[in-house]
């Protein structure tokens, strides 16, 4: 038996046998790299994608052929070729005034806004005046829901508005942009109206909309400060 077994040592010292593919190595290097929260990394490049598009296209009267809408929370931004007529006297916030203890669900915060002047409700949007409604400085919506609800706010955007995707710090998804020439807002309950500068963003359950006369710089501090 120990003879039989040094013969065999022998003859695999002999033997050349090709060396061992690098098999593991190879199966690694094909397989899709896997990191933590790979859905939320597609989506986030899905949107930036998407805001390319928008910005490659800002320009090109070929772009409602190409996207007609598209969603950020509950709210639908349609762009279209023609805005539809408004009234001159529409409410800029609809529904019943109400105390801000009445909201429907509990309202977002904001340290640098402080306490609205007026509250207003409609259903699930709640609409926070800062100012009057003879001098509106802002104009801040909370939507109860990030999901999908064209029914609760929509806005049409011409294909000369500027639309673009923008961070907010600590969000997992970007914010939307609308600036330049003036957007329509349709909320439930209300006649269409023109809307100034809005940035839409969906955080902790809600869909929030600021709107007013400030730059893009202004609406992401404040809309950082949410809580």
């Amino acid at each position: 038996m120990r003879d039989l077994e040094r013969e065999l040592r022998e003859l695999g010292a002999a033997i050349a046998l090709p060396a061992t593919p690098d098999i593991a190595g190879e199966v690694r290097s094909r397989l899709p790299v896997v990191r933590p929260d790979r859905r939320r990394r597609r989506l986030v490049v899905a949107l930036a994608v998407l805001a390319a598009v928008l910005v490659g296209l800002a320009a090109s009267p070929a772009r409602t052929a190409i996207l007609r809408y598209f969603g950020i929370g509950a709210v639908r931004v349609e762009i279209v070729d023609r805005l539809p007529a408004v009234r001159p006297d529409a409410p800029i916030a609809p529904g019943r005034q109400i105390a801000p203890a009445e909201t429907p669900f509990r309202l977002l915060r904001s340290d640098l806004l402080g306490d609205p002047d007026r509250v207003y409700v409609d259903g699930d949007v709640v609409t926070l005046l800062y100012g009057s409604p003879e001098h509106v400085r802002l104009l801040v919506t909370q939507i109860g829901t990030a999901e999908l609800t064209p029914d609760l706010m929509k806005k049409l955007v011409a294909t000369s508005t500027d639309i673009r995707f923008v961070e907010l710090a600590g969000l997992p998804e970007p914010a939307v942009w609308i600036a330049g020439a003036p957007h329509v807002v349709v909320l439930p309950d209300a006649p269409p109206r023109l809307a100034e500068n809005t940035l839409v963003w969906a955080q902790s359950g809600r869909t929030l909309r600021i709107e007013g006369a400030l730059g893009e710089s202004d609406a992401v501090r404040i809309a950082e400060s949410f809580r």
